[in-house]
């Protein structure tokens, strides 16, 4: 997903939000002492923190042991909480639209922290579409958006419709935390992707996720920009030193109510009114039933000092190995029918040994017993690619149900004709089609 300028239209005037890590002007001398001054208060404020609140995202917290990553938060703090007006502005659009997905978010089982994520992608505004096409208040790519169940047409582009592209927006979240094991870690793939920090998690997997060594700038920023920007307008009072008086106040779960025109231009800009707001939270589904932890409680492991950290079950977590919670159920496999596992390519990027690639099913078929439906999730691996011969083999490992969310063993390899494992070469990733039968 790609984070748009922060452009926020509000009731009947226009706002506009700059980006808090966009390069600017360095600083005069004067400047720049103050902003040092600041930085020091920040940290010790931090600190100081520790002994009463610890400060997370979806329960994975800020370690105050990282020099680099103080240093960053600091920064980021600080500049962040100069754009406490927008920020403003912000929660108050928020405050109309997170009673809508904070549901949808809970049927999913995903921390409520995720809520914040589209203050960065879109301002939370709805019709905004990135220079790369990502679209809509989850700024979902036209790909990624049909992978995921939703019609993308000049017509009827269904990105643009809030109900539907929080469900696709959730059941992606849900995937990529299949993968990664760490919400944080999740945060930052709907940012760069998840071969790309999956790579990352490899050669570091027992880094912090607020530590690793992203490439971009952007990817750098996103995740301590999610945190500052939950803290500050969840406990805005805690920071004092970085805020005013009438800052605090605007940001606090008490300041004045959104009036009743503003928040129906607000709605309407969701293509949304009052009766259909009824409606969606009326059809919400009860969740009640569903063993929910509303923020994750993974503490995952921050690299040392030294560069060495003992081997525990959140150092799995870390490095995206998933462990299961039940019973997996294990079904006999026995040779392949005729009928055959059709799949689609989700992931991108060149094509490496020992890749892990999504693979979604695109047509119902029953084999050996199990029922594969469309939308369930292949994860597969490369396991070697032949260039003498232009041609690819792939093992899966496991499959994730699109309707249950249940993950069960799967082995299976991509294969072109009956018992001949192996394929061709594509001449692209995305969107490459296989079929698998049972090894």
């Amino acid at each position: 997903m790609t984070k748009l300028p922060l452009i926020v239209a509000v009731g009947f005037g226009f706002a506009t939000l700059t980006p808090s890590l966009k390069g600017t002007a360095q600083p005069g001398p004067l400047l720049s002492l103050r902003i040092a001054a600041a930085g020091k208060l920040v940290t010790s404020k931090l600190v100081a923190r520790t002994n009463e609140t610890i400060i997370h995202f979806c329960g994975e917290t800020v370690p105050i042991n990282h020099p680099a990553i103080i240093d960053r938060w600091t920064r980021t703090l600080t500049h962040q909480a100069a754009l406490a007006a927008n920020l403003a502005l912000l929660k108050r659009r928020a405050s109309v639209v997170f009673p809508l997905i904070e549901p949808i978010l809970e049927q999913y089982q995903i921390p409520s922290d995720f809520k914040f994520l589209p203050l960065l992608e879109s301002a939370v505004t709805n019709r905004a579409v990135s220079r790369k096409g990502a679209a809509g208040f989850w700024q979902l790519m036209p790909g990624t958006a049909q992978t995921l169940g939703l019609t993308v047409s000049p017509r009827n582009d269904e990105r643009f419709n809030l109900l539907k592209a929080t469900h696709a927006a959730c059941r992606y979240i849900v995937e990529l935390h299949d993968l990664l094991g760490s919400w944080m870690l999740v945060a930052t793939a709907y940012n760069a992707g998840p071969n790309y920090i999956q790579q990352l998690v490899r050669q570091h997997p027992a880094m912090h996720p607020m530590a690793l060594p992203y490439r971009a700038s952007e990817t750098k920023a996103y995740l301590f920009q999610a945190v500052v920007i939950k803290e500050l307008l969840t406990h805005p009072a805690l920071y004092s030193d970085q805020l005013s008086d009438a800052d605090i106040e605007s940001l606090s779960d008490g300041a004045e109510p959104v009036e009743t025109a503003e928040r129906a231009a607000i709605l309407a800009s969701f293509d949304m009114d009052e009766t259909m707001v009824a409606q969606a939270l009326a059809k919400q589904p009860v969740v009640a039933a569903i063993p929910f932890i509303s923020d994750s409680t993974t503490t995952v492991v921050l690299l040392t000092e030294e560069g060495t950290t003992g081997v525990t079950s959140q150092t799995l977590a870390a490095s995206g190995k998933k462990t299961q919670s039940s019973p997996v159920v294990l079904v006999q496999e026995t040779k392949a029918p005729t009928a055959t596992l059709k799949t689609r390519s989700m992931s991108e990027g060149p094509l490496t040994e020992g890749k892990l690639c999504l693979f979604q099913v695109i047509q119902p078929v029953t084999l050996n017993g199990r029922f594969f439906a469309v939308g369930d999730m292949i994860h597969a691996y490369i396991d070697v690619i032949d260039a003498g011969s232009g041609r690819v083999y792939l093992r899966t490992d496991h499959l994730t149900s699109a309707q249950t969310r249940e993950v069960f063993p799967l082995k299976m390899v991509a294969t072109e004709q009956s018992k001949q494992p192996g394929v061709a070469l594509p001449n692209r990733f995305d969107n490459w089609q296989l079929n698998w039968e049972s090894l």
